[in-house]
């Protein structure tokens, strides 16, 4: 039966801000499913009040297994809270869940973890280096708005309600292959600026001894920088070699052209 109870804005953004406390009680056998199902809790009262069968009922559904990204949960909950309003059967609710939750979690990682992140980190950390402050209070206020988008992450699932299912599965590979591109184009284009690869003045050829180091940079100025990190994906991707091996041989390289000094 559906709720009399409205859910009204308030309650959303304190959906919202609730949700932070999603990853408590983390265990391996149900992963998220405690702070997933205790961030919901007050805005479920809401709309069954005393009934305490409903709520016992609910929270044993929501405490299988479910293991999303942050910011996709509580847009999940959103979702979740929309559909026990509407008075939903909570099988379905429950399937729809597990049905989301995976795709949800690769399309939040690629935004957030491989895209957000490292993006913030690498302007932020340039900003440091150079002495200005900017840089970690532009990293934390960044942070901030990403943790207050919970909020505009609940209200987006509430208001989608079962449509979300549909347009999720239609536009979730896009989505997270666009962030994917984006967060690579961004970070190859930081690469002259973290990964330091030229050749020393002592090392030249030819008759008026111009420098080895020149010919690449009239080239294209930062081309070995670039080869480098090429070189090691080549290993990593086609080489299959491990991270360690790799550190050492870059390690052993250095050193070594250091010694010659040719670099």
């Amino acid at each position: 039966m559906a709720s009399n109870y409205k859910i009204t804005k308030s309650d959303l953004t304190k959906l919202g801000l609730y949700s932070v406390i999603e990853q408590i009680g983390f265990s391996f056998e149900r992963m998220q499913a405690l702070g997933f199902t205790c961030s919901m809790l007050p805005t479920i009262k809401k709309i069954y009040g005393d009934d305490k069968e409903q709520l016992a009922d609910f929270m044993t559904k929501n405490m299988e297994f479910i293991n999303t990204e942050m910011h996709m949960a509580t847009f999940l909950m959103g979702l979740i809270v929309s559909m026990e309003e509407a008075g939903e059967d909570r099988t379905l609710i429950c399937n729809i869940k597990n049905g989301l939750f995976g795709p949800l979690a690769g399309l939040g990682d690629a935004i957030f973890w491989f895209t957000l992140l490292p993006i913030s980190a690498a302007i932020c950390t340039s900003l440091a280096q150079d002495g200005s402050p900017l840089g970690p209070l532009l990293y934390i206020a960044i942070w901030f708005v990403s943790a207050i988008s919970r909020i505009w992450f609940a209200r987006l699932g509430y208001s989608l309600g079962t449509k979300a299912v549909s347009t999720i599965s239609e536009n979730a590979n896009a989505i997270t292959r666009a962030a994917g591109i984006l967060g690579v184009m961004v970070v190859g284009g930081l690469i002259p600026t973290y990964i330091t690869f030229a050749f020393g003045e002592g090392l030249t050829y030819g008759i008026n001894e111009a420098t080895v180091q020149s010919i690449f940079d009239n080239v294209m100025p930062n081309i070995l920088p670039l080869g480098f990190v090429f070189l090691i994906y080549y290993l990593f991707k086609k080489k299959n070699m491990s991270v360690l091996a790799v550190i050492l041989g870059i390690i052993v390289f250095g050193i070594a052209m250091s010694y010659l000094g040719w670099m």
